[in-house]
């Protein structure tokens, strides 16, 4: 039997759809708890209710009794899922979907207010960020997903256009289209899925009837690799705007409390960011949708490169990033390399105080008499007791953190680097002490090595205030908010900016005047058939000359990634921190 003699009716469809959804929705509660934890507790430190302080603990305290809720609910649908019908815990679930989404629709009228319009922009990036994230919890079943939509939004638009002074009205507008937008996407996303579940039941029966299952396994890795990098692209888009919205605001806020309250937006952004990014990675590394691929190259490239990109984060916090020069030439994927050690430098920043961080490498042998290079991250930090070394890689747990404070992070980076290790075959090591700092380290198979000096390079950056007066900068992308929120960040640096949606316009534009622009900035992914890379070799064609490219792109695909890397041109990955867009301008202008 072939798939095409293959006949399913409507009502398999829809019951399997049904219950692989509702396995997904019970799968993601512990995400949903973790993220409502977080942000409620963001609002409820940083603003009080008109009010009275009160009314703030009750809603908070509603808050907690919901997510007692919701891990109450998933202990009995884990421990009781055979009891009860598939549709009792479907109205289980949309009940606690239903609570959640009038405790911020509440929020949206208990913590507005109208006299102190810059602390809206805090409550007006919450309700977007957890709607953000309804799109990837609940696009599975698209009408829980448009009851909290509808709950959790309206309330605030009715408060912003319920108001005289133009500014909220605009807010409340704005807020209306993006709940149209949002809407638009999960309807998508549920497309997708509902086309990916009766693809999928197909493959069960086919396999069911002659025996290949591998099959099955090999479709649903596919369509699960398609659905991530899509949520993966399209939740970032939002995330990378708002980040630069909130430094482009920044510039223009002078008082301490404006200041304040852009800090703690941009934090909120960045915990929504590394949150959704860390899910991802996971999910697709234990789906086995991420494979290796090794090749040789030289270490020390790599190790510069991602030095040179925290270095900014570094600095933020006073310490000294150096890495050791080497002449290493090694055996890995560079791009999970990579990835690893950038989630170790992130880790070593948050939980040191004061100090040196150190990336190195130590030449050794193995047993078997095989050569290797040790590649360490070490720091001056707080340390970690021998009885708690094995329990940190695991998800969502972190030291000394109590209060679960995101500046330290969401308990996830060390979770990755260990599933990125074990796929590459690099054993991850861990040496520390409390108050004596710690080291992590990989051992990479090493093809040849050139002792150079050991003395540590560091990459200071240069005082980013007037460093672009005057620099013409082309800049292509093709959603409309993220090329406002990108011009206007640029504008500030004092750049002179010419910002195009598409590659066709920006190509008669530079057709025009070949010699205007020191910089190319484009996303990877443009309308029409021509891509970021393609549009680079055509500026490049008509200007002449070897214009300085810096490529934006929220695809996460390893294989994108490495073609990206083998291109030569410098990369970064949406959302893009204001930090990391100065830092690889002034290089890539500089070289």
């Amino acid at each position: 039997m072939n798939s095409d003699e293959l006949v399913l009716t409507d009502g398999e469809i829809l019951d399997f759809r049904r219950q692989r959804a509702t396995q997904d929705l019970y799968d993601r509660i512990i995400i949903i708890i973790v993220g409502t934890f977080i942000l409620t507790t963001v609002l409820i430190l940083n603003q009080s209710p008109p009010a009275g302080a009160v009314y703030g603990y009750l809603w908070y305290a509603a808050a907690l009794a919901i997510q007692t809720f919701g891990a109450g609910l998933l202990w009995a649908y884990r421990r009781f899922y055979a009891r009860f019908s598939l549709n009792f815990w479907r109205g289980m679930y949309l009940s606690g979907v239903s609570s959640l989404a009038l405790l911020w629709g509440v929020a949206g009228i208990l913590f507005f207010n109208a006299g102190e319009f810059s602390q809206q922009m805090l409550l007006f990036t919450l309700i977007v960020g957890v709607t953000i994230s309804s799109v990837s919890t609940n696009a599975v079943w698209l009408q829980s997903h448009t009851l909290f939509l509808v709950i959790t939004t309206s309330p605030m638009i009715y408060m912003c256009l319920n108001q005289a002074d133009p500014q909220y009205q605009g807010m409340g507008y704005a807020f209306l289209a993006y709940v149209l937008v949002s809407y638009f996407v999960a309807r998508s996303a549920s497309s997708t899925f509902n086309d990916m579940m009766a693809l999928t039941l197909k493959n069960i029966r086919l396999a069911e009837t002659l025996g290949e299952q591998y099959r099955l396994t090999e479709a649903a890795s596919r369509a699960k690799t398609q659905f991530l990098a899509a949520a993966s692209h399209d939740l970032r888009q939002p995330v990378h705007s708002l980040s630069l919205l909130a430094e482009s605001l920044k510039q223009e806020t002078g008082t301490p409390r404006g200041q304040q309250l852009i800090s703690n937006i941009t934090s909120a952004v960045t915990s929504i960011d590394d949150l959704l990014g860390k899910l991802l990675d996971i999910s697709r590394l234990d789906a086995g949708d991420v494979k290796a691929d090794i090749s040789t190259f030289a270490l020390d490239s790599l190790i510069g490169s991602i030095v040179r990109e925290a270095t900014p984060v570094a600095e933020e916090k006073s310490l000294t990033l150096v890495a050791i020069p080497c002449e290493c030439i090694v055996r890995s994927d560079p791009v999970l390399l990579g990835n690893i050690l950038r989630n170790l430098i992130a880790n070593a920043i948050k939980y040191t105080e004061s100090g040196t961080i150190t990336v190195g490498t130590e030449p050794s042998q193995t047993e078997d008499g095989k050569f290797i290079t040790r590649l360490y991250v070490r720091d001056t930090g707080m340390g970690i007791p021998q009885d708690q070394q094995d329990h940190i890689f695991q998800e969502f747990v972190q030291l000394n953190n109590p209060e679960r404070d995101r500046q330290k992070g969401l308990g996830l980076g060390l979770s990755v680097c260990r599933r990125l290790s074990d796929l590459l075959g690099h054993s991850l090591r861990l040496v520390s002490s409390p108050g004596l700092g710690s080291e992590f380290s990989l051992d990479i198979e090493l093809v040849s090595e050139n002792i150079a000096p050991a003395v540590a390079e560091s990459y200071a950056s240069e005082n980013p205030v007037g460093d672009f007066t005057g620099t013409p900068v082309l800049l292509v992308e093709d959603d409309a908010m993220v090329r406002q929120s990108t011009s206007e960040l640029l504008a500030g640096w004092g750049c002179d900016v010419r910002a195009f949606a598409d590659a066709t316009t920006c190509i008669h534009a530079v057709g025009e005047s070949p010699g205007w622009g020191d910089i190319l900035i484009t996303d990877f992914r443009l309308p029409g058939e021509m891509d970021g890379q393609e549009l680079t070799g055509k500026v490049r064609q008509l200007t002449g000359r070897h214009l300085p490219v810096l490529m934006v792109t929220g695809d996460t695909a390893p294989e994108r990634i490495k073609a990206l890397s083998s291109s030569g041109m410098a990369v970064l990955h949406k959302p893009v921190k204001p930090a990391f867009l100065r830092n690889a301008m002034r290089q890539i202008l500089t070289q």
